[in-house]
């Protein structure tokens, strides 16, 4: 079990967490308008952080935009290999089985 250690929290990662939540509830709830604001806010508000852009391509995967979701999970591995001492090899492998599931979609 993990303590809570004031020293460590940092009140902006939570509000970028509680933010980048928010669009998956609001997918959940098919209010995709709603989650495209909550992804331009994350961007407006985080523009070093990816959420916005994996964020944006759920909503748009969601939405039936297969195309535009492949083309932001492109590049969250764009992003990805612009910092790499900040992700591990894990998650750009995730994006790429985002694209092939999207893409395998896209040709039924």
């Amino acid at each position: 079990m993990f303590a809570f250690d004031p020293d460590e929290y940092d009140p902006d990662l939570d509000a970028l967490e509680q933010l980048s939540n928010s669009v998956v509830d609001l997918i959940g709830q098919r209010r995709f308008d709603e989650a495209v604001k909550a992804c331009v806010e994350l961007k407006r508000r985080y523009p070093d952080q990816m959420d916005w852009i994996f964020r944006t391509a759920e909503v748009l995967e969601a939405n039936g935009e297969v195309g535009r979701a492949v083309e932001h999970y492109r590049q969250c591995i764009a992003f990805i290999d612009a910092n790499p001492d900040e992700f591990d090899a894990e998650s750009k492998e995730y994006y790429l089985s985002e694209i092939d599931r999207l893409e395998s979609r896209r040709r039924r």
